[in-house]
């Protein structure tokens, strides 16, 4: 697995630099030019590098690289878990990169932004980016480059539609029962929300882990 991981750190040496480097610059451009939110950099940044990661699995298997991987001392549940570790280390990697690129923005932009808000919201930022990560790794180990691109489409899709139903539904609930759900969460408060937003991050990983060990336990190549 160490050899997994160093294969995927030399190939983000060679693109994820450019990658991170444009995606500072973008990020940089769009908070002094339309004065946006440091936040959204911090989320812009950690979430398309964490993204990227996704793409090595394109590398792997392309010219039968699979077939060529497993000659090696590295099983199937190996490859899984390196692609995870891999995916976690880059979006904390990424989180620090776009925090510290997003404290400078805020600090330039002249923002009155707490302590505890920014890095609660920073949190948020890492939580969203491995909720993704949990979406789109077993759906990349389901399908080639080219299924897995429609199958992310249609995923994100039905999670708006999703969204968008329950936010239509909740116009008709009775308004008691709506006082008592958001009751429930401010008597929980932001360390209590920010943690329940963490804990739902890692149970989809953990989830996507699953399914990503059973899909390539069958998968034939």
């Amino acid at each position: 697995m160490k050899g997994l991981l160093i294969k995927d750190i030399r190939l983000m040496k060679g693109q994820g630099v450019v990658l991170l480097a444009m995606l500072i610059l973008v990020a940089l451009f769009l908070g002094v030019v339309s004065d946006v939110d440091s936040l959204f950099v911090v989320a812009y940044v950690t979430i398309l590098l964490t993204m990227f990661v996704v793409s090595t699995i394109s590398y792997d298997e392309y010219d039968n690289g699979y077939l060529f991987l497993m000659t090696l001392p590295i099983t199937r549940k190996k490859y899984v878990n390196e692609k995870y570790i891999f995916g976690i280390l880059i979006s904390i990697f990424a989180w620090c990169v776009g925090m510290v690129t997003g404290t400078v923005l805020m600090i330039a932009q002249g923002a009155n932004t707490g302590a505890g808000e920014w890095i609660g919201g920073n949190l948020m930022c890492i939580c969203i980016a491995w909720v993704l990560m949990s979406i789109m790794m077993p759906l990349r180990f389901k399908f080639d480059s080219e299924k897995a691109r429609y199958a992310n489409i249609f995923m994100f899709a039905l999670i708006a539609a999703v969204a968008y139903g329950v936010s239509r539904i909740s116009q008709y609930v009775p308004e008691n029962i709506l006082g008592k759900v958001s009751g429930f969460f401010s008597s929980l408060g932001d360390n209590g929300i920010l943690a329940l937003c963490a804990g739902i991050a890692v149970a989809a990983l953990l989830v996507s882990y699953i399914c990503s060990q059973r899909i390539m336990a069958r998968k034939e190549f």
